[in-house]
Protein backbone atom coordinates (compact mmCIF):
# COMPACT_ATOMS: atom_id res chain seq x y z
CA UNK A 1 0.00 0.00 0.00
CA UNK A 2 1.80 3.47 -1.16
CA UNK A 3 2.60 5.15 1.80
CA UNK A 4 0.41 8.45 2.50
CA UNK A 5 1.97 12.03 1.48
CA UNK A 6 0.80 15.27 3.46
CA UNK A 7 0.79 18.60 1.27
CA UNK A 8 3.58 20.57 2.30
CA UNK A 9 2.88 23.65 3.76
CA UNK A 10 3.73 25.70 0.41
CA UNK A 11 0.86 23.43 -1.55
CA UNK A 12 -1.47 24.13 1.35
CA UNK A 13 -0.97 27.55 1.33
CA UNK A 14 -1.29 27.77 -2.57
CA UNK A 15 -5.00 25.84 -2.28
CA UNK A 16 -6.56 27.26 -0.12
CA UNK A 17 -5.75 31.21 -2.14
CA UNK A 18 -6.88 29.68 -4.60
CA UNK A 19 -10.42 28.79 -3.14
CA UNK A 20 -10.37 31.82 -1.61
CA UNK A 21 -10.37 30.23 1.66
CA UNK A 22 -13.54 28.91 1.16
CA UNK A 23 -15.03 24.81 0.90
CA UNK A 24 -15.19 24.47 -2.50
CA UNK A 25 -18.99 22.73 -1.80
CA UNK A 26 -20.48 25.05 0.48
CA UNK A 27 -18.41 28.44 -0.09
CA UNK A 28 -18.30 29.01 3.64
CA UNK A 29 -14.86 30.58 5.27
CA UNK A 30 -14.04 31.13 8.85
CA UNK A 31 -14.45 27.67 9.40
CA UNK A 32 -12.12 24.52 9.58
CA UNK A 33 -10.75 23.66 6.08
CA UNK A 34 -9.30 20.13 4.90
CA UNK A 35 -7.34 18.83 1.63
CA UNK A 36 -9.18 16.10 0.71
CA UNK A 37 -7.80 13.38 -1.72
CA UNK A 38 -10.33 13.00 -4.26
CA UNK A 39 -9.32 9.74 -5.50
CA UNK A 40 -9.12 8.57 -2.22
CA UNK A 41 -5.20 7.88 -2.95
CA UNK A 42 -3.22 9.49 -0.13
CA UNK A 43 -0.18 9.32 -1.77
CA UNK A 44 -1.63 11.03 -4.91
CA UNK A 45 -1.11 14.60 -3.44
CA UNK A 46 -0.88 16.78 -6.43
CA UNK A 47 -2.88 19.80 -6.72
CA UNK A 48 -5.68 18.47 -9.20
CA UNK A 49 -6.14 15.90 -6.46
CA UNK A 50 -6.66 17.89 -3.74
CA UNK A 51 -10.45 19.97 -2.60
CA UNK A 52 -10.26 21.82 -0.07
CA UNK A 53 -13.62 21.18 1.82
CA UNK A 54 -14.96 22.31 5.53
CA UNK A 55 -15.07 19.77 8.13
CA UNK A 56 -18.87 18.92 7.49
CA UNK A 57 -18.51 18.52 3.84
CA UNK A 58 -15.55 16.13 4.42
CA UNK A 59 -17.15 14.58 6.86
CA UNK A 60 -20.38 14.06 4.65
CA UNK A 61 -18.24 12.43 1.93
CA UNK A 62 -17.03 10.04 4.41
CA UNK A 63 -19.87 8.99 6.20
CA UNK A 64 -22.70 9.81 4.31
CA UNK A 65 -25.48 7.99 6.34
CA UNK A 66 -24.54 9.92 8.84
CA UNK A 67 -26.64 12.68 7.20
CA UNK A 68 -30.60 13.53 6.57
CA UNK A 69 -30.00 12.84 2.67
CA UNK A 70 -33.26 14.97 2.14
CA UNK A 71 -30.76 18.05 3.26
CA UNK A 72 -27.46 16.68 1.92
CA UNK A 73 -27.24 15.81 -1.35
CA UNK A 74 -24.71 13.17 -2.55
CA UNK A 75 -21.14 14.39 -2.08
CA UNK A 76 -18.75 11.17 -4.35
CA UNK A 77 -15.31 11.90 -5.78
CA UNK A 78 -17.04 13.27 -9.19
CA UNK A 79 -19.23 15.53 -7.49
CA UNK A 80 -16.55 16.84 -5.71
CA UNK A 81 -14.20 17.13 -8.59
CA UNK A 82 -16.73 19.09 -9.94
CA UNK A 83 -17.15 21.52 -7.37
CA UNK A 84 -13.52 22.02 -7.00
CA UNK A 85 -13.25 22.93 -11.29
CA UNK A 86 -15.82 25.04 -10.71
CA UNK A 87 -15.44 26.51 -8.12
CA UNK A 88 -11.48 27.52 -8.56
CA UNK A 89 -12.54 29.20 -11.89
CA UNK A 90 -14.99 30.98 -10.57
CA UNK A 91 -12.10 32.84 -8.25
CA UNK A 92 -9.61 32.67 -11.02
CA UNK A 93 -12.12 34.72 -13.18
CA UNK A 94 -13.07 36.92 -10.51
CA UNK A 95 -10.02 38.74 -10.48
CA UNK A 96 -9.45 39.16 -13.65
CA UNK A 97 -9.54 43.21 -14.95
CA UNK A 98 -12.61 42.24 -16.94
CA UNK A 99 -13.82 39.36 -14.96
CA UNK A 100 -17.53 37.48 -16.31
CA UNK A 101 -19.14 37.64 -13.67
CA UNK A 102 -21.62 39.55 -11.82
CA UNK A 103 -22.85 40.51 -8.36
CA UNK A 104 -26.55 41.02 -7.96
CA UNK A 105 -28.42 41.94 -4.98
CA UNK A 106 -32.20 41.26 -4.25
CA UNK A 107 -34.38 42.49 -1.42
CA UNK A 108 -37.27 39.78 0.22
CA UNK A 109 -40.77 42.36 1.62
CA UNK A 110 -41.63 45.44 0.66
CA UNK A 111 -40.41 49.27 0.35
CA UNK A 112 -41.68 49.59 3.92
CA UNK A 113 -40.13 46.84 5.62
CA UNK A 114 -37.39 44.84 3.83
CA UNK A 115 -36.97 41.43 5.31
CA UNK A 116 -34.01 40.21 3.95
CA UNK A 117 -31.25 40.65 1.13
CA UNK A 118 -29.42 37.70 -0.93
CA UNK A 119 -26.22 38.51 -2.68
CA UNK A 120 -25.96 36.40 -5.76
CA UNK A 121 -22.11 35.60 -7.55
CA UNK A 122 -23.56 34.59 -10.82
CA UNK A 123 -21.72 33.09 -14.45
CA UNK A 124 -22.85 35.10 -17.35
CA UNK A 125 -24.59 31.88 -18.53
CA UNK A 126 -26.57 32.84 -15.44
CA UNK A 127 -24.61 29.56 -13.23
CA UNK A 128 -25.12 30.83 -9.71
CA UNK A 129 -21.58 29.90 -8.10
CA UNK A 130 -22.08 31.95 -4.83
CA UNK A 131 -25.19 32.60 -2.99
CA UNK A 132 -25.65 34.29 1.11
CA UNK A 133 -28.67 35.60 2.38
CA UNK A 134 -28.99 38.41 5.21
CA UNK A 135 -31.42 38.73 7.75
CA UNK A 136 -32.53 41.21 10.40
CA UNK A 137 -31.44 39.01 13.20
CA UNK A 138 -28.19 39.29 12.06
CA UNK A 139 -27.87 42.75 11.38
CA UNK A 140 -28.82 46.12 10.10
CA UNK A 141 -29.30 47.65 6.55
CA UNK A 142 -26.28 49.23 7.35
CA UNK A 143 -24.47 45.88 8.28
CA UNK A 144 -25.83 43.83 5.44
CA UNK A 145 -24.38 46.98 3.13
CA UNK A 146 -21.02 46.61 4.72
CA UNK A 147 -21.36 42.94 4.23
CA UNK A 148 -22.32 43.00 0.48
CA UNK A 149 -19.44 45.35 -0.26
CA UNK A 150 -16.87 43.01 1.87
CA UNK A 151 -18.09 39.85 0.13
CA UNK A 152 -17.53 41.45 -3.69
CA UNK A 153 -14.44 42.51 -3.21
CA UNK A 154 -13.15 39.42 -1.46
CA UNK A 155 -13.89 37.64 -5.06
CA UNK A 156 -12.85 40.91 -7.11
CA UNK A 157 -12.01 44.59 -7.19
CA UNK A 158 -13.27 44.43 -10.81
CA UNK A 159 -16.77 42.34 -10.64
CA UNK A 160 -20.22 44.56 -11.78
CA UNK A 161 -23.20 44.81 -9.28
CA UNK A 162 -26.72 44.76 -10.29
CA UNK A 163 -29.09 45.89 -7.87
CA UNK A 164 -32.49 44.43 -7.88
CA UNK A 165 -34.97 47.41 -6.47
CA UNK A 166 -38.58 45.87 -6.39
CA UNK A 167 -38.42 43.69 -3.54
CA UNK A 168 -39.75 40.26 -3.66
CA UNK A 169 -42.39 38.56 -1.51
CA UNK A 170 -40.81 37.53 1.81
CA UNK A 171 -42.52 34.25 0.92
CA UNK A 172 -39.81 33.92 -1.79
CA UNK A 173 -36.92 34.46 0.94
CA UNK A 174 -34.16 31.29 0.53
CA UNK A 175 -34.52 31.02 3.75
CA UNK A 176 -38.47 31.39 4.79
CA UNK A 177 -40.39 29.94 2.01
CA UNK A 178 -39.97 28.41 -1.62
CA UNK A 179 -36.61 29.99 -2.90
CA UNK A 180 -36.28 32.07 -5.90
CA UNK A 181 -32.80 33.88 -7.24
CA UNK A 182 -32.45 36.38 -9.44
CA UNK A 183 -30.02 36.55 -12.16
CA UNK A 184 -28.84 38.70 -14.90
CA UNK A 185 -29.44 37.90 -18.51
CA UNK A 186 -26.32 36.59 -20.42
CA UNK A 187 -26.75 39.83 -22.80
CA UNK A 188 -27.22 42.07 -19.99
CA UNK A 189 -24.53 41.01 -18.34
CA UNK A 190 -22.06 41.81 -21.71
CA UNK A 191 -23.22 45.05 -21.64
CA UNK A 192 -22.63 45.74 -17.91
CA UNK A 193 -19.17 44.54 -18.45
CA UNK A 194 -17.86 45.57 -21.72
CA UNK A 195 -15.96 48.84 -21.89
CA UNK A 196 -16.63 49.02 -25.61
CA UNK A 197 -20.41 48.72 -25.74
CA UNK A 198 -20.84 52.37 -26.14
CA UNK A 199 -18.98 52.18 -29.40
CA UNK A 200 -19.04 48.65 -30.59
CA UNK A 201 -22.68 47.77 -29.42
CA UNK A 202 -25.45 47.59 -32.27
CA UNK A 203 -29.50 47.40 -32.94
CA UNK A 204 -30.96 46.31 -36.15
CA UNK A 205 -34.52 46.86 -36.62
CA UNK A 206 -36.72 45.49 -39.15
CA UNK A 207 -39.76 47.13 -40.06
CA UNK A 208 -42.26 44.17 -42.40
CA UNK A 209 -43.85 46.62 -44.91
CA UNK A 210 -46.86 44.79 -45.71
CA UNK A 211 -47.52 43.37 -42.45
CA UNK A 212 -48.22 44.73 -38.81
CA UNK A 213 -44.55 43.22 -37.47
CA UNK A 214 -41.13 44.36 -36.61
CA UNK A 215 -37.92 42.84 -35.66
CA UNK A 216 -34.99 43.57 -33.66
CA UNK A 217 -31.63 42.97 -32.65
CA UNK A 218 -29.20 43.97 -30.50
CA UNK A 219 -25.40 42.65 -31.22
CA UNK A 220 -21.61 43.21 -29.61
CA UNK A 221 -19.14 43.28 -32.84
CA UNK A 222 -19.96 40.50 -34.39
CA UNK A 223 -21.75 38.54 -31.94
CA UNK A 224 -26.08 38.53 -31.52
CA UNK A 225 -27.14 38.67 -27.84
CA UNK A 226 -30.86 39.21 -27.73
CA UNK A 227 -33.18 39.04 -30.41
CA UNK A 228 -37.13 40.11 -30.12
CA UNK A 229 -40.44 40.81 -32.58
CA UNK A 230 -43.54 42.74 -32.18
CA UNK A 231 -46.37 42.22 -33.99
CA UNK A 232 -50.16 43.06 -33.72
CA UNK A 233 -52.17 39.93 -32.75
CA UNK A 234 -56.04 39.78 -33.87
CA UNK A 235 -56.24 43.72 -33.95
CA UNK A 236 -56.52 43.57 -30.21
CA UNK A 237 -52.83 42.69 -28.89
CA UNK A 238 -49.40 44.00 -29.47
CA UNK A 239 -47.21 40.86 -28.70
CA UNK A 240 -43.54 41.09 -28.15
CA UNK A 241 -41.45 38.04 -27.64
CA UNK A 242 -37.77 38.34 -26.79
CA UNK A 243 -35.05 35.85 -25.48
CA UNK A 244 -36.03 35.82 -22.29
CA UNK A 245 -38.99 38.19 -22.07
CA UNK A 246 -42.74 37.19 -22.95
CA UNK A 247 -45.80 39.81 -23.14
CA UNK A 248 -48.93 40.42 -24.87
CA UNK A 249 -50.38 43.78 -24.53
CA UNK A 250 -53.75 44.98 -25.19
CA UNK A 251 -54.20 47.82 -27.39
CA UNK A 252 -55.68 51.16 -25.97
CA UNK A 253 -57.94 53.61 -27.80
CA UNK A 254 -55.48 56.39 -27.31
CA UNK A 255 -53.17 57.03 -28.45
CA UNK A 256 -52.73 55.50 -32.08
CA UNK A 257 -52.26 52.02 -32.92
CA UNK A 258 -48.77 52.78 -34.12
CA UNK A 259 -47.60 55.17 -31.52
CA UNK A 260 -47.96 51.78 -29.05
CA UNK A 261 -45.22 49.91 -30.56
CA UNK A 262 -43.30 52.92 -31.15
CA UNK A 263 -43.22 53.76 -27.05
CA UNK A 264 -42.46 50.10 -26.53
CA UNK A 265 -39.53 50.11 -29.35
CA UNK A 266 -38.16 52.84 -27.69
CA UNK A 267 -38.40 51.53 -24.24
CA UNK A 268 -36.28 48.50 -25.46
CA UNK A 269 -33.65 50.64 -27.27
CA UNK A 270 -33.17 52.84 -24.07
CA UNK A 271 -32.82 49.17 -22.03
CA UNK A 272 -30.22 48.36 -24.35
CA UNK A 273 -28.37 51.67 -25.19
CA UNK A 274 -26.37 50.56 -28.23
CA UNK A 275 -23.74 52.55 -29.97
CA UNK A 276 -25.52 52.40 -33.13
CA UNK A 277 -29.11 52.44 -34.30
CA UNK A 278 -29.94 50.70 -37.85
CA UNK A 279 -33.28 50.56 -39.38
CA UNK A 280 -34.64 48.91 -42.70
CA UNK A 281 -37.65 47.96 -44.27
CA UNK A 282 -38.13 46.24 -47.74
CA UNK A 283 -36.76 43.36 -48.70
CA UNK A 284 -36.02 41.26 -45.63
CA UNK A 285 -32.75 40.03 -46.97
CA UNK A 286 -31.73 43.28 -48.55
CA UNK A 287 -33.68 45.93 -47.11
CA UNK A 288 -33.59 49.70 -47.74
CA UNK A 289 -32.19 51.23 -44.79
CA UNK A 290 -34.47 54.28 -43.74
CA UNK A 291 -33.90 57.56 -41.28
CA UNK A 292 -36.48 57.38 -38.96
CA UNK A 293 -39.02 54.75 -37.20
CA UNK A 294 -41.66 54.59 -39.36
CA UNK A 295 -44.55 51.66 -39.11
CA UNK A 296 -47.08 51.37 -42.53
CA UNK A 297 -50.39 52.01 -41.87
CA UNK A 298 -51.14 48.18 -41.55
CA UNK A 299 -50.99 48.52 -38.24
CA UNK A 300 -53.98 50.53 -37.88
CA UNK A 301 -56.69 48.10 -38.41
CA UNK A 302 -58.21 47.89 -35.73
CA UNK A 303 -60.60 44.84 -34.23
CA UNK A 304 -63.68 46.46 -31.97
Amino acid sequence: MPKRKHPSIEQRERLLTKNLYRCCVCKRGSVGLHLHHIDEDSSNTVDDNLAVLCVQDHDLHHRPDAYDRVKHAELGGEKIKEFKSSWESFVTEARQDKPKIIATISAYGNYEHIHAAQLVMQWFDEKIEYERIFHLLEGDYEYWAEEIIREVHDFGKNIKVAIINEPLPVERCPCCGKGFSRTVKEGIAVKMTEPNWSTDSTCSIYINPKQSSLALIISFRDEVIYQSNLHLCQGKYLHYSGDFYDERLEVKKRPSVRTQPTKIMQKVVDTWQPSKIFIGTGDYNKPLLINDFELPLCWEKRTS
